[in-house]
């Protein structure tokens, strides 16, 4: 019996993203572990974290010079300078060094002239903890050094190690598969004939997902089959916490992707009004969500920045981050004739005077040149069918350029 094509829908992008997120808030929640502080880079805290003992723990000196009692020095004047005994008056410190007990301040070793093989000058006062760094300045002992839902720069742990956190609750890495469809697809090592296209998607989708937190996993390239798609479903649920499919969701003939998810689980979006990227899948299977990639490389980009990173921001922080958004004077003009919502890749440069410009990088969702080249998109909205050279247009980034 001839399956029935797939019907998409046109459901508009913040309709079909409030659907999916809010549907994923019921089950979609971060486990925690706990792991060496000095392997937690890039992970984010699942508990606050405090100073377990002062940083500094002792009275150091700020600077090279000499460790001295403040209130001794309250005479000291160019017309009139003071002259110190060593270890009576003044002891030698160095950057770093424990400042003795019984002083109070450092005068740095440029204000001060030797006079004698004990003995110093100086020729103006000094205040009590002057160039010196007291106990706790850094963090006291107790005070919060990193909130939850932090992720761990390379300073945090440096200063967790610091205050003796040698061990951190991080949230657990969600496991992710991606599972690449298609009878045409053969892996980057084969040499393609005719008809035959280079798997390339997985490797936007692991990219992209490990640099967002997950731990991504490839499948193995599964045919047009449905028997074969259905049983990488099955095996895939068991072990990940995310799935994503790639293709197979679009009216062709051979797309059995939504016939399966909406068997093994339930469809909450299947087409979304914008461009490149219409028929992306939305959908949840056993308490896990699914993502179903269109099969160009350019609408799996869009997809991911636009559903998957927003999922793990709030499977971590708790929200979304924003992207970075510039304003910057067209090169070339756009035009658009979709009728709906587009997503034209962007590339922007500084021009000579100091102001930012932007190339956008038109051409079939099939084209990889313009995502190797791309900084971000322009957004040309539902009704709008040209930008002109030289127009001032909102720019998002997926990337630093400035």
């Amino acid at each position: 019996m001839k399956r029935a094509r797939a019907h998409l829908q046109a459901v508009p992008l913040e309709e079909a993203r409030r659907i999916f997120f809010a549907r994923l808030t019921e089950f979609f929640h971060a486990d925690e572990e706990e792991i060496k502080t000095s392997e937690a880079l890039g992970r984010v805290t699942s508990r606050a974290v405090s100073a377990g003992r002062d940083l500094p723990h002792y009275a150091s000196a700020a600077m090279d010079g000499i460790a001295v009692n403040a209130e001794r020095t309250r005479s000291a004047s160019p017309e009139n300078p003071l002259k110190l005994r060593r270890n009576q008056d003044f002891e030698y410190v160095d950057t770093g060094d424990p400042v003795p007990e019984r002083f109070d301040a450092v005068v740095k070793i440029e204000d001060v002239r030797e006079v004698g093989a004990d003995t110093v000058e100086i020729t103006k006062p000094v205040t009590a903890g002057t160039h010196i760094r007291a106990v706790g300045e850094d963090f006291a002992c107790g005070a919060q050094v990193v909130p939850v839902n932090f992720q761990l720069t390379p300073e945090a742990i440096a200063a967790l190690l610091g205050t003796g956190n040698l061990t951190v609750w991080v949230k657990r890495r969600p496991r992710a598969i991606f599972i690449p469809t298609g009878s045409e697809l053969i892996p980057p090592e084969a040499k393609p004939s005719v008809g035959q296209i280079v798997e390339t998607n997985s490797q936007l989708v692991w990219g992209y997902l490990e640099q967002w937190g997950a731990r991504v996993t490839v499948h193995p390239i599964v045919p047009n089959d449905p028997r074969r798609i259905r049983q990488a479903l099955g095996e895939s649920l068991a072990r990940h916490d995310l799935i994503l499919l790639g293709a197979g969701t679009s009216k062709g003939r051979r797309d059995c992707v939504p016939e399966i998810v909406r068997e093994l689980g339930e469809v909450l979006v299947h087409g979304v009004a914008y461009h490149p990227g219409h028929p992306v899948l939305l959908g949840v299977m056993e308490k896990k969500p699914v993502i179903g990639l269109p099969g160009y490389p350019v609408a799996t980009w869009l997809a991911l920045h636009l559903f998957a990173k927003s999922l793990l921001e709030r499977y971590y922080f708790g929200r979304e981050r924003e992207f970075l958004k510039v304003h910057a004077r067209l090169v070339k003009p756009i035009r658009s004739a979709r009728g709906y919502r587009e997503f034209v890749r962007a590339k922007v440069e500084r021009a000579e005077d100091g102001s930012l410009v932007v190339y956008p990088l038109q051409g079939g969702a099939s084209k990889l040149s313009t995502l190797v080249g791309a900084d971000g998109w322009i957004e040309v909205p539902e009704g709008v069918d040209q930008y002109e050279q030289g127009a001032l247009v909102e720019t998002t980034l997926v990337r630093g350029v400035l």
